[in-house]
């Protein structure tokens, strides 16, 4: 199994959802719920593209639903809504979700040795609340949610921690943070859950959860 990089990373940048807590599938059927009664077709276009976008954040998910997938103007109120609703849905699910498996391990081992930083889809407040309240704050140099972009993150990332971009290693779940670490030339791991779509191109490497991370990315 070819490693993904061939020396420890100087730094490692995670997403959250799908790569540390086991959160994914449920934020998907969230956005289908929100459109709860909509045309079944149209339903199945939001859950096709949160499947394939799950690092942008939801605002921006659903003035998109909202304008290419149900051909309406976008109202800001509307989307108000819309956010408040999947707030409501998927808060407590965040609480509570599983950590994916390997992933409290891994980052109790990389814990001080490694800078760790988290850039996620999630709103910046909501994904802060939810580090805390699980105790993960203090495994991460740095934490960045929405509306921040992952592309702009990652560029921070390498600049604050003074590396170039092939010392540096992404791990995430979606094509978002992967287009943006092969546009900056970070290597990348991506996590493919068993019953996930796999929307990597060929060569990309990847692991079903983070119990692999050790046989594909040395570390001292």
């Amino acid at each position: 199994m070819r490693k993904a990089i061939d020396r420890q990373p100087a730094a490692i940048i995670f997403d959250f959802d799908g790569v540390i807590l086991d959160s994914a599938r449920a934020k998907t059927l969230a956005f289908a719920s929100c459109y709860e009664g909509e045309d079944e077709r149209k339903i199945k276009c939001v859950i096709d593209y949160q499947e394939r976008n799950g690092g942008i954040g939801r605002r921006q998910k659903f003035e998109y639903f909202e304008q290419h997938v149900f051909g309406r103007s976008v109202d800001p109120k509307r989307i108000d809504d819309l956010c408040e609703r999947f707030a409501s849905i998927i808060d407590n699910a965040m609480i509570e979700a599983p950590f994916v498996k390997g992933a409290e391990e891994l980052l109790e081992r990389l814990n001080g040795r490694v800078p760790l930083h988290l850039v996620s889809g999630m709103p910046d407040l909501d994904l802060k609340r939810v580090l805390e309240h699980r105790s993960l704050v203090r495994c991460f140099a740095s934490v960045a949610g929405s509306p921040k972009t992952k592309i702009d993150e990652f560029r921070r990332i390498l600049e604050g921690e003074g590396c170039a971009p092939a010392e540096v290693l992404a791990v995430g779940d979606s094509r978002t943070e992967f287009d943006a670490a092969v546009e900056l030339g970070i290597p990348f791991l991506a996590v493919v859950a068993p019953d996930a779509p796999d929307f990597f191109p060929p060569g990309t490497v990847r692991c079903r959860d983070l119990t692999e991370f050790r046989s594909l990315v040395p570390l001292e």
